[in-house]
């Protein structure tokens, strides 16, 4: 039997990047030996995961199935490698949504000396399954990732400004203003995959076109940092939370705040609606 779950993860890393490179480079290794692996895995699958051509690639029905399964199987992998906390009564869970890490470290900094913290940043997919299932305690997140749903309990923490980030080498070339060139420009979008709630992604993109701001058309992708690479190296623009940070080796990209922007969306607190109590007093006390 084959232990080795680096292939998995590259092909995960694909599918959450959008692309090979991007893959390799979360990994610090050549397209080429993600590229490799994939193949294997598929090989001793005895099924394609991907279908591959010029350069692009889509899930297979076969590849579907296994990319939720692998997801599944490393968040497991990581759980098993926690250390155990020697004061378990102490400790915090607190994960947090792509892009959100210092928010989360923001509202930790509330919490009492003696609190024992634990971090993790989630994928939008799996994370309100997991906080739901108690794989751990607070999940740090947009209010309209939770909508409507019965079996969570949010509590207000923050409202947030987001910035637009260009291909600094566009901006630099090209003389039309910034917002002429958005209207010229692939928007890269980060694609939350909210089936069943509100629609996070047509939220950010009413917000994003208030004020006459528009793009030539929308590429998903499945986080901030897949988003601010391709404006890196391939162009076009993104939106983030003002605090996120760029990705390393991200040196093409002009930031920039825009006023209707400010202000756009509420972050916030989701836990189990049936957390302890001394839970919910906790955080209560915190943000207060």
């Amino acid at each position: 039997m084959n232990y080795n779950l680096m292939p998995v993860k590259y092909f995960v890393d694909v599918v959450q990047t959008h692309g090979f490179g991007s893959a390799a480079k979360r990994n610090y290794v050549s397209e080429t030996a993600v590229s490799s692996a994939i193949s294997k895995l598929e090989a001793a699958l005895g099924h394609k995961l991907l279908n591959r051509a010029a350069g692009q690639f889509s899930l297979t029905p076969v590849g579907e199935q296994f990319y939720q399964r692998a997801v599944e199987i490393l968040n497991a992998y990581n759980e098993i490698w926690r250390h155990p906390d020697t004061h378990p009564e102490q400790l915090v869970r607190i994960h947090f949504l792509q892009g959100l890490a210092a928010d989360a470290a923001e509202f930790a900094n509330q919490l009492p000396a003696r609190t024992h913290i634990n971090f993790d940043e989630e994928a939008f997919n799996h994370s309100i399954s997991r906080l739901i299932k108690g794989d751990y305690d607070l999940l740090i997140g947009f209010e309209l990732a939770f909508l409507n749903n019965a079996k969570l309990k949010t509590v207000p923490l923050k409202t947030i400004n987001f910035d637009l980030l260009f291909n600094a080498t566009a901006v630099a070339t090209q003389s039309a203003d910034l917002q002429t060139l958005a209207r010229q420009s692939t928007f890269y979008l980060q694609y939350w995959q909210s089936t069943g709630i509100s629609d996070i992604q047509a939220a950010m993109l009413k917000a994003y076109r208030q004020a006459d701001w528009d793009f030539q058309q929308v590429a998903g992708v499945n986080s901030f940092a897949a988003a601010c690479l391709n404006v890196n190296f391939r162009g076009g623009l993104t939106m983030v939370p003002e605090n996120f940070e760029i990705p390393a080796n991200c040196e093409n990209i002009y930031r920039y705040a825009p006023a209707h922007l400010r202000q756009a969306f509420k972050v916030v607190i989701a836990m189990n609606r049936t957390a302890n109590p001394e839970l919910v007093k906790l955080v209560m006390r915190a943000i207060s």
